[in-house]
């Protein structure tokens, strides 16, 4: 990874990170950007395989999903939960 790449990949993050801190309720908990490293493979190009992509993203989806049946927000958790449902049929397709 260039420079270049690095920078930008981190520059998304903090941005994705700060928008997520602001506002919740809108947020789209990194699936944006997963959609978008669907068509654009440039800056994960032989770094990380389409299933680890996925496998992290479901990963962190769970942990928010445990955060929030936690904390009694149980809307959220319901949706988060029809999100992990469609990647996990995305990882078992590859």
């Amino acid at each position: 990874m260039t420079e270049k790449q690095y920078q930008k990949l981190l520059d998304r993050i903090k941005f994705d990170l700060y928008q997520e801190f602001i506002n919740p309720d809108t947020a789209h908990y990194g699936m944006k950007y997963l959609e978008k490293a669907e068509n654009d493979d440039t800056i994960y190009e032989g770094i990380l395989s389409e299933r680890e992509i996925l496998q992290d993203e479901l990963g962190r989806l769970c942990s928010l999903q445990n955060k929030y049946i936690d904390n009694e927000e149980y809307e959220k958790a319901a949706v988060l939960k029809n999100r992990i449902i469609k990647l996990q049929l995305k990882i078992d397709k590859l």
